[in-house]
């Protein structure tokens, strides 16, 4: 019923991940019948292909055949043969090529890896393969140990996502050496690559780090050699988590770092290594029987084009739709209408608070603090543990929209949480922490699986020659692409708090607004003050941005010489839109303020510009919540938030 689109042959033509040259495979079997020397080379280089090899001819020389390694990365390891055949290091790369490396029949493929791969993704992945072509009557000799490969499967998915330990090692070699007797192999992967990795898979187990950067529960900033001394860094990071001398390499201390991804913005040399998960979503994509959904950010929309020739804050959503189903995923939903719900149950939340304090309850917590940014979450939580009751506790867009996918979505299609992936493009590097969180989370299987930002996804978009100018528009999936103009605004500073207070108004009131741009929330100082009239009431709310200026205003929450009904705090600059994950600009503030304007006219242009007028989301309620802050919503769009100690 779900079958992968075949226009993903583009990925398997190009030089953008380790997945299989499954492509050649005619074209290699006609060579072969032909008689000629031929492999097939697939990974990260830069020309996958068939190529005709000499007696003499080395791996080093193939690799050059095939335009050599992508990024000039360096060589890592190449897996020869399909499936589970020999894996060689780069003590293999100057001497020819050893046909016999393609033992008992194995196709001749070799796929090339690079130091920016995982040993333990790939491992798992090459697992994952070959499960989902046994579902597809592949490889059927392999059936014999399905049970084996897919307890293999799990304890690899633990340990990608630091929840193994030492003795997961031993129950690889375990099951894998049942594997070799019943087939009667010689070698394993999954074996050799401990063996001739260990200590990567020691770090994933011990330390809780991926080197690679590739397992997302695992990533961690740190700065590496290309680093110059600057200072750039540590001069915009807003919680004085870097440090280092004028000339010298600097250090992160990430267990103050908040993941914002300010200090990979500023540093001129790229030296800030932030992970790249691009080849993840490849293999997700390359992977049969799984359904690969993506969701797209506010603040996107109006960045990426900047790439490929349009203005900063042109909207190019229907191009990068159909940018995205071209390179083979299934459905691409909009992050907007999980705003739309956010709001739902964020200005009910409001709304209840503000009732219970002017009835005189002196417990209610005032003020409301909402956001949807995980870098300022975690800065409140190692700061601020003894005021995580004041937060609202809804979830993020993002993080709602991967649990309805998964939760309700996939099953109204006939799908299991494990068959869908679900990919995130966003303009954040902190929500690829946020993703983390095992709060989002059921068991082993995360809600939301990847997040890919704007400057990954324009990368991978040049390397697969996909110009958004060239491309058709075609509009988002639905019902989960349907959003308001509230919606779409809380990519810019200001937005959240505003498309809460276009529904809480209203609802307080029980009047129709005349006009819902609330002009009083908007604006660029790092911290400003809006007061609202709403009815008898007037409110008093904070719009923050900038983790710095959040501190001072927080602090005086705290001592009581300040009060609010309500604030937005966003880490970054401008909000969303000028993320960590964002292109580049020359021309920061002026760049930004085109990006908000984008949003704010798209929001003009909207006949709904309000969360509870959206059908979509109505229907939603309708169908599986009843109404906001019901128990059913409570359980399935709520968190918690916990201390983190430094």
């Amino acid at each position: 019923m779900f079958e992968h689109n075949h226009g993903k042959e583009i990925i398997s033509l190009s030089s953008v991940g380790s997945i299989f040259s499954n492509l050649a495979g005619a074209e290699l079997k006609k060579a072969l019948k032909q008689g000629k020397n031929v492999v097939a080379i697939s990974g990260m280089v830069v020309k996958p292909g068939v190529y005709e090899i000499l007696e003499t001819t080395t791996l080093a020389d193939l690799i050059e055949m095939a335009g050599g390694m992508v990024g000039h990365k360096k060589f890592k390891a190449a897996q020869f043969g399909l499936p589970f055949r020999n894996l060689v290091k780069e003590d293999a790369l100057d001497k020819p090529i050893d046909i016999g490396l393609f033992e008992d029949g194995a196709t001749r493929n070799i796929i090339i890896l690079s130091e920016s791969d995982c040993m333990v993704s790939f491992s798992k992945f090459y697992l994952e393969y070959l499960l989902a072509n046994l579902q597809r009557r592949g490889y059927l000799e392999y059936s014999r140990v399905e049970e084996e490969m897919k307890r293999s499967w799990r304890v690899l998915d633990r340990i990608s996502k630091g929840k193994g330990n030492m003795r997961d090692l031993f129950l690889l070699r375990h099951l894998c050496g049942i594997i070799m007797d019943t087939l009667k192999r010689k070698r394993n992967l999954i074996i050799e690559s401990i063996e001739k990795f260990y200590h990567e898979f020691e770090e994933h187990i011990e330390n809780q780090i991926c080197p690679a950067g590739q397992c997302i529960q695992l990533l961690q900033f740190k700065i590496t050699d290309k680093c110059i001394g600057c200072t750039a860094c540590s001069r915009v990071c807003p919680v004085s988590c870097i440090s280092g001398s004028i000339k010298q390499k600097h250090t992160i201390d990430n267990t103050k770092c908040t993941h914002c991804g300010q200090c990979v913005v500023a540093c001129p040399v790229g030296a800030i290594f932030e992970g790249d998960h691009t080849t993840q979503l490849l293999r997700d994509i390359a992977t049969p029987n799984k359904i690969v959904v993506a969701q797209i950010a506010p603040a996107v929309r109006v960045a990426i084009g900047e790439a490929f020739g349009y203005e900063a804050g042109e909207n190019v959503e229907k191009k990068l739709v159909s940018a995205l189903k071209a390179i083979g995923i299934d459905y691409v939903f909009d992050t907007s209408w999980a705003a739309d719900l956010t709001i739902m149950e964020e200005a009910k939340e409001f709304q209840e608070r503000l009732e219970k304090y002017y009835a005189g309850d002196k417990d209610v917590k005032l003020p409301i603090l909402t956001s949807c940014c995980p870098a300022w979450i975690k800065f409140f939580e190692q700061n601020y543990p003894d005021m995580l009751d004041v937060p609202s506790s809804v979830k993020s867009p993002m993080e709602i929209f991967s649990t309805v996918a998964k939760d309700l979505w996939a099953k109204s299609v006939g799908l299991s949480r494990e068959q869908v992936s679900v990919v995130a493009i966003m303009p954040c590097l902190a929500k690829k922490y946020e993703a983390s969180r095992e709060e989002f989370s059921r068991g082993d299987n995360y809600d939301t699986d990847l997040v890919i930002t704007t400057r990954e996804l324009i990368k991978l978009f040049k390397q697969l020659n996909i110009d958004l100018k060239e491309m058709e528009d075609e509009d988002f999936d639905n019902p989960l692409g349907e959003y308001s103009g509230a919606g779409i605004i809380f990519g810019r500073t200001g937005g959240v708090i505003e498309a809460a207070t276009r529904t809480a108004v209203e609802s307080i009131t029980g009047e129709r607004l005349e006009n819902v741009e609330f002009e009083e929330l908007r604006g660029w100082d790092g911290f400003r003050i809006a007061e609202i009239k709403v009815g008898e009431l007037n409110l008093r709310i904070g719009i923050s941005h900038g983790l710095e200026e959040t501190a001072k205003m927080l602090d005086k929450i705290r001592a009581g010489e300040e009060f609010f009904h309500a604030i937005e705090i966003m880490a970054c600059k401008g909000g969303c839109i000028g993320g960590g994950g964002q292109p580049k600009a020359l021309k920061k503030v002026e760049v930004l303020k085109k990006r908000a304007e984008g949003l704010n006219n798209i929001d003009k242009s909207l006949p709904i510009r309000r969360s509870h007028e959206n059908e979509s989301v109505k229907a939603f309620y309708k169908q599986y919540l009843d109404y906001p802050l019901s128990r059913k919503a409570h359980e399935l769009l709520h968190t918690k938030y916990f201390p983190k100690f430094k």
